[in-house]
This record gives structure tokens, sequence and C-alpha cells, in this order.
């Protein structure tokens, strides 16, 4: 499948947001005007008062947030003035994103088991949102009361909002649960991987679904019409500082959300499905601008602030709010269908009036950033009134692509299919001296025959658009003999109709193009953090080799010349003390020779030679060998395996990389009250056998996890480790196809995850989830 194809085929995944409804357009408005500094109360009670749904939500939030308020408010303009624009921003926000999506109790009543806990979700977000709200008001205080050079403006990148802040947390995440709405059983699938892998959550939407929750949440920010810096907060979070963009508009703010969700993560406030965070706390603190101190004072007073903001957004009492939820969101369906049908209807009466008020109508509904799929939309609405055709198709092509998207659209006006065409060669400008009313000839055929069972009448018409020379979009219907005359008398109108339509189209296609190469440089940027990584990881593997095989070739000859002249020393000498130190130093060289020797081995391993064998039975190995090296003494190790299928591994290599993972766990934990849990299970996704080893022991700080795997690191006292332990094992799974994971928290134990392939195929394309009606209806 070409990348264009593929970037095809997400657009398909991407038009299911559609079916979720948008922001009522009060919430945007409200938004926009809370958001404006030169903006007045009046404007904000004016808005409010608009909605009956909003102003009794309003009203009931005065009287649960602690203001201190005496006696009934019962007027609108009170409650704005008590609740100030802040929690006005964010109740409205709250409020709005809330009944676009399923509560908890709705969610347990889909056909489908819901693996992702949407109460647990929407806690950790208000958790995200108070903790960033926190670090706003300290940045802001900093940046308050520190001296500024005398004649100069404080710059405008160093401000932080924290209302907008707070916005920003609350919907950083809002992809998982358009994920979750959209498609469940797929990102069930990716919830319950990531549960079992303690991965990143966002690699296993790229690899179940076709992308992530951050894009997701970008482009129903983008359809919401949400303010840009709420849109980069969504795309752009969970990234290092130094792999954000250098045009982005406040990178101050979006480090912000990321280290306010990894603060949040530190401390499980509702759940996030991420177990893994790239780039450390260190660097995205010294982003904000603030120290370890202040982000701690912070952690501390976390939850005294989340308690009064949930309840005052009404967050805390789950049946209440399920309620509230289903009535305003079947209120607002039942809004939007009206206004829809009453839009329709107004649109269809402006442009039969004449072709020109058509093209004005076409302009006003794109938008600065409408897209093409927005754009044909548009085109097939107002070409169904101005054509006076009952039922007509709009196609796109965009150059260099060997394939054409059309929408069938019926006599409303509503689209009711999408699909895909292949389209053989590119199509060149028309000739001239035809009109732009031609009956659709052989150089249709690819399209016509793909969508004429679709369309009225036998005979077929079609309004090509144009732009560079080449045909990039057009407009097919169905119509009786003698359309072309019919419409002969206004071919200067469709002419100056089918220019604007082309520009429209033209200019969104030029747009998608910027936007995926946007978010493609992106995702190469993260695939080139992540690789240079690994190239660090092999430079410094070659340099221990190159290191070791000098350091064998220089030494061995002198250490045989001084382990041979020790031992002669030792039979020659008969005063006790000196004969002891010959010993000595014979015992040291000897000692040195193994180092050497081990040395060689990490440099140069054996190839793996992988064969099938049973997960129990080579953890059942690794355990009897991990016993006979280390003296468990009252240590319990339990082994608890769920229908693992077999492993095709270097069972040398693996069983002893697994020894000395329990070695560690086992010199970790108390020899009284140790215990050590080893539990095996299976991803079909990724085909792997993940055995997890976990213990109770003294855990590690991030220091010594972080440099777990390096060659020589050892965090035990010198002398007693040579730190090549999991260096090796590292380096034995990998030579079988395998992986290690690590988690571990300073007092509270390690976890240590061995991936390993599995014996049999991975699951097959039909047990995922596929853009076609059958999936859509099993949805």
């Amino acid at each position: 499948m070409s990348d264009l194809l593929r970037e095809k085929r997400i657009e398909l995944i991407l038009q299911q947001l559609d079916e979720l409804p948008t922001l009522p357009a009060v919430a945007v408005k409200v938004l926009e005007v809370t958001g404006d500094e030169t903006s007045s109360a009046k404007q904000v009670v004016e808005l409010i008062s608009s909605d009956q749904s909003l102003t009794a939500r309003i009203l009931q939030l005065v009287h649960r947030a602690d203001q201190g308020v005496r006696g009934e408010v019962n007027s609108i303009e009170r409650a704005v003035v008590l609740l100030g624009y802040e929690a006005v921003r964010s109740a409205v926000l709250a409020v709005s994103v809330f009944q676009t999506f399923p509560g908890a109790a709705q969610q347990r009543d889909r056909a489908v088991e819901a693996n992702f806990n949407r109460e647990e979700f929407w806690k950790h977000s208000v958790a995200v949102a108070c903790c960033a709200e926190l670090l706003a008001e300290a940045v802001a205080k900093k940046v308050k009361t520190a001296p500024q050079p005398v004649g100069l403006v404080r710059s405008a990148v160093e401000k932080i909002d924290p209302s907008e802040a707070f916005v920003c947390g609350l919907l950083h995440d809002l992809g998982k649960v358009a994920l979750d709405a959209v498609f469940p059983k797929s990102f069930g699938k990716v919830v319950e991987a990531t549960d079992l892998l303690r991965g990143n959550i966002a690699d296993l939407e790229r690899s179940v679904i076709g992308l992530d929750h951050m894009v997701i949440g970008k482009r129903l920010a983008e359809r919401w019409q949400l303010p840009t810096l709420i849109r980069d907060c969504i795309w752009l979070h969970g990234q290092s500082p130094s792999a954000l963009p250098a045009t982005l508009r406040n990178p101050r703010l979006v480090n912000l959300i990321t280290l306010a969700d990894l603060i949040v993560r530190e401390q499980h406030l509702g759940y996030s499905g991420n177990y893994v965070f790239p780039g450390s706390r260190q660097a995205l603190t010294e982003a904000v601008g603030l120290s370890v101190e202040h982000v701690e004072d912070i952690r501390r007073q976390l939850i005294d602030h989340i308690e009064p903001r949930a309840k005052a957004l009404g967050l805390g009492e789950t049946n209440t709010s399920e309620l509230y939820q289903q009535a305003l969101a079947q209120a607002n369906r039942e809004l939007g269908r009206v206004s829809g049908q009453l839009v329709t209807k107004n649109r269809k009466l402006q442009m039969r009036a004449k072709f020109f008020d058509a093209l004005s109508t076409f302009q006003a509904e794109l938008g600065p950033d409408a897209r093409p799929q927005g754009v044909l939309t548009a085109i097939g609405q107002t070409a169904g009134a101005v054509l006076d055709v009952r039922c007509c198709a709009v196609f796109s092509i965009m150059p260099g692509q060997a394939y054409a998207e059309a929408m069938l659209f019926d006599e409303q006006g509503e689209v009711f299919e999408t699909t895909l065409v292949d389209c053989p060669a590119p199509m060149e400008r028309t000739r001239p001296g035809e009109g732009p009313v031609l009956s659709a000839g052989p150089e249709m055929e690819w399209l016509v025959g793909a969508i004429s069972p679709r369309l009225p009448h036998e005979n077929r018409y079609w309004v090509p658009l144009q732009a560079d020379g080449q045909c990039i979009g057009g407009v097919v219907w169905g119509a009786p003999r003698g359309e072309a005359e019919r419409l002969s008398p206004q071919v200067q109108e469709i002419v100056t109709l089918a220019t604007g339509w082309g520009l429209g189209l033209r200019m969104a296609q030029i747009r998608e193009e910027a936007r995926l190469l946007a978010e493609q440089l992106t995702d190469a940027n993260r695939q080139l953090h992540n690789a240079q990584n690994e190239i660090l990881q092999s430079k410094m593997m070659v340099s221990v080799g190159e290191m070791a095989a000098g350091a064998a070739h220089e030494m061995n000859n002198p250490l045989a010349v001084i382990s041979g002249r020790s031992q002669l020393l030792v039979s020659q000498l008969t005063d006790p003390k000196l004969k002891a130190a010959a010993h000595l130093i014979f015992e040291q060289s000897h000692r040195l020779s193994e180092i050497i020797s081990e040395l060689m081995d990490f440099a140069k391993p054996t190839p793996a030679k992988p064969v099938v064998i049973e997960a129990s039975d080579l953890v059942a190995r690794a355990v009897h060998d991990a016993k006979m090296q280390t003296d468990p003494a009252d240590r319990s190790i339990e082994v608890t395996m769920e229908d693992v299928p077999p492993v095709t591994v270097d069972v040398e290599q693996v069983a002893a990389a697994m020894v000395e993972i329990l070695d560690n766990a086992l010199h970790a934990t108390d020899a009284a009250k140790g215990h050590v849990a080893i539990h095996g299970a299976y991803d079909p996704v990724s085909c792997r056998v993940v055995l997890s080893i976990a213990d109770n022991g003294v855990g590690m700080d991030e220091h010594t996890l972080r440099r777990a795997f390096d060659p020589f690191f050892s965090s035990k006292p010198a002398g007693r480790r040579r730190g090549m332990g999991l260096a090796k094992a590292l380096r034995w799974v990998q030579s079988s196809g395998g992986a290690i994971r690590m988690e571990s928290e300073l007092g509270r134990g390690t976890r240590t995850l061995v991936l390993l392939p599995a014996a049999q195929k991975p699951m097959a394309a039909a047990e995922t989830d596929a853009v076609t009606p059958e999936w859509r209806a099993a949805q």
C-alpha cells in the first residue's frame, strides 16, 4: 500500500469522527468570548441566557461551588460575577465535552465489553487540569516576582493563563475518549494490550487502528474549532521539550501540560492508559521554568485542589451527572437536527435565487482551514440546488494520486456514500470550445462505472474542476436527454461557479498536503529521536567490544607472565607473609583473566540458535538455575501462566538472561519476607509472550533505572558486582528477537518484562478493525 493510499485510508477512518456531535454553537461562542480580554460580562450573560440547559447548569454550579454564597441566586448576571470567567469557561467546556460522549453507565450498556474506564479517565483528565492550573499559577508568580531589565517588556511566550492551562489539561487526552466512542472494539484491544505490555498506548494505537489519540484529538479539536493553543496541547503533549517544532506558538504551555500529565500519572490519579513516558521530569521542569521544590509543593497540594474543582463541575456525582448528560445530549441532538434542516432549506432557497449567491454561500461555508472533504460537501450541497438535479456525485483527485475520492449526495444535499475509485491516468484540461456541461464520455468511464448505479436516469453529465492544467475534480449527475440544452443559457454562470469550486478545492488540497506533511514530519521526528537512542546504545556496545578485544590482546600475555611467576614464587618462598602475598597476586591475575573472558563473551556472543520450547518449561529451567546460583532463603517464587503458547528462542541464552533477572530480584528482596512473582501472558497484537518478573524488594531510583542495562554499571558497592548481568541479559534476549522492559520505584520493588516471540502467526487482519460497512455495523 502506497503512502498516499495509506493516508487516504486514515482519512476514511477520521471521517468516522463525523458521527460524533459537534460542540453547541453557544458553547463555542462562550469559549471565544471568555478567552478575549476585551470582552464584557454582558456578552457572556447574553450568550449563556440564550441556552436554557446551559443557564440551568451555571446556576446549579453557583450553589455547588464553595463561594460562600448566601441565599438563592436566580439571575445569570450574578452567577457569572460570582463564578468569574475562569469557572464559566471551565464549566461550559466540561459540560459540552461530557454531553458529547456517553457516561460510565451508558458505556456499560454498549454491546461490546468496555475495557476503557470512562469514569477513571475523566478523573485523570480533571487531575491533569488542576495540576496544570497550579503549575501555571506558580509560573505566573515566578515571572511576576522575577527582576526585569529596565525598558524591556516581558515576552508574551512567558505568559501562561492558569484558566487556559486548566482547559488544555482537561482536554489533553480528548482523542482517547473519541477513539473509544467511535472504535470501541479496536480501542478495547489497544487498552488491553497496553495494560499487558505496560507500554506506550500511542504506539499500539498506531499499530492496531492506524493512528494515535494525539492526531485524533487534534482533528476533533479542529472540527470543533477549538483555539490553536488547545489543539497544540492535544496534538504534541507527551513529547520531550527538544522534540517540539521550532515554530510552535507556545512550547512552554505544551511542556507544562506534559509535566502535569507526568505528575498525575506518578500519583496514580485516574486512568490514562499509558505506562511509558519519553523524556525526563527534570528536563520538563526546566523547560517550564520551575524548580524541583516548586513541583514537589504542587504535588503535595494537588489532591486538595482537585476535590473542590471536581465538585464545582459536578464530576463527583455520577448518577446526577449521567442523567444530566443524557438529557443535555438528547436536547442538543434535537436542536442540531432541527437547526440542520433549517440551514439546509435556507441554503437551497438562496442557491436557487441566482448563481452568484450560490458562489457566495459556497465561499461562506469554507473556513480558513477547510479540508477537501469539507469542500466536497459544500460543492455537493450547492450543486444539487444550482443545477436542479435530484442526486449527484462530487469527486476530488489530488495531483500525483492514482485514485479519486467521491462523495454521493441525495436530494436533500446530504452525503449517503463516500468511496475511493482508482483513476487510470491524470486527467487533462478540457479542450477549448467545449462548454462546462459535458456528456460523460470514455474518459470518465472509470468513475461513471463505479457510481452509475447510484445515479438516476441513463445519461451522465459532468462539470470539471480544473487547476494548473489538470482536472482536480468534478460534479457528475444523471439526467434525461436535453440536459446540456437546458443549462446552455447559464453557461457563463456555471463557468464562474466551477472556477470558484475549483479554487476552493485546490486550496484545500494544498492545505491537506501541508497538514499531512507536518504530521509525517512529527512522526519522523519521534522515530528519529528513538533511533538516535538505539544508535547510541549500539555505539556503546561496539566500543565495549573493541575495548574488550584490545584488552584481551594486550593483557593476556602480561597476565600469563604474572600468573606463572606468582605460582613459581608460591612454590619457592618459605616466609608465610611473602608466600601469602604471592598467592594473592596469582588469585587477582586469575580474576582479571576471567573479567577479560567475560568481556569477550559480551562483545562477541555466540549466535542465537532458536528452537521452539514451552514458555512454562523455559521459566521452570530459569527458576531452577537461579535457585542453584543464589540461596533463596525464605523468599517465595510464585509462577502463574495464562494459556501461553510456545516461544521460539535460544534456550541457553534466554534462560541465562532470566537467571540474571531472577538473581537481581532475589538479592533485592528481604531474606525472610521476600517474594518474587513470575506471570506469563500472551499478546495477540504483537504475537509476543510476556513474562513479568516482579519483586517486593528495595527498588531503584530514576538514575539507577535509566542505567540498569549499561555495561559496567552497578548500584552495588565497589567490588561486589561487575555490572554486566543485565547488559548480557538484554544482549541474549535481543539475539532471539525479544526485548526487555523494566519499571521500578524506590522502596516498592521492581517489575521486569521479558518479551519473547511466540511460535505462531500474528493476529489475522480479519480479527482487527477494517473500514467496511460490515465492520461499522459490528461496531
